[in-house]
């Protein structure tokens, strides 16, 4: 049934849109390469990024319930996406409760990491956001490719990742500066890499979300 709705691919150039701001979300996306953003610009005029999408993301499902999506959402880099109309999550969520279940999982997983993003802002040390952010996106990554081991590569800029993190360009280049300095990652162009994983971890009291499922709820397959 998955499947279905991956028959036809298509690429996507960097920088182009995929929804904009307050418009009717008429399809949803399967990201199956590259990486896409959600922006929204506040009242200040500053960006917002509240979601990043990486491949195997369904792009659209967070916002299927409203009439107008909240975000823009645009590649940041080149894409290949699978494009299927809304309508077909009706009959995806009516012949399949296990599909369905999965869904459900997803906005579970998501609420769970934004409750993490939350505790961490909270606290003092603003480096914190960007160490959680580069062990959250290594997570998320590594559930695709398994074998992915210490580093990732990141085609965000520093005000990109700013803007995820709530942390402007200039305190993320501190915050990276910090971390080399602490020999907790190395960097090589746009190449993240983690010197010690476990002493990241230890910062934040970090908790691999994709590690800890436990799916034994869902419905068998049909």
């Amino acid at each position: 049934m998955l499947a279905s709705l991956e028959k036809e691919q298509e690429e996507v150039s960097e920088g182009d849109f995929l929804a904009k701001e307050n418009t009717r979300l008429d399809e949803l996306f399967i990201l199956k390469k590259g990486w896409v953003i959600a922006t929204r610009e506040e009242a200040s005029g500053r960006a917002h990024i509240p979601t990043v999408y990486h491949p195997g993301d369904v792009i659209g499902l967070s916002d299927v319930a409203f009439t107008h999506t909240p975000n823009t959402i645009v590649a940041a880099t080149q894409l290949t996406i699978c494009r299927f109309p809304r309508e077909k999550l009706t009959d995806v969520l009516r012949q399949s409760p296990r599909v369905s279940g999965l869904f459900l999982a997803l906005s579970m997983i998501d609420q769970a990491l934004m409750n993490d993003r939350l505790i961490v802002s909270r606290r003092t040390d603003g480096y914190l956001r960007l160490v959680l952010f580069l062990l959250q996106t290594m997570s998320r990554l590594r559930l695709m490719e398994p074998r992915l081991h210490d580093q990732f590569y990141c085609p965000l800029t520093q005000e990109q990742i700013g803007a995820a993190t709530g942390l402007s360009g200039v305190h993320v280049s501190r915050s990276i500066k910090k971390l080399l300095e602490l020999n907790l990652i190395e960097r090589h162009k746009r190449f993240f890499r983690f010197a010690d994983e476990p002493g990241l971890n230890s910062l934040v009291g970090y908790v691999d979300r994709y590690e800890s499922l436990d799916l034994s709820w869902l419905p068998e397959g049909d």
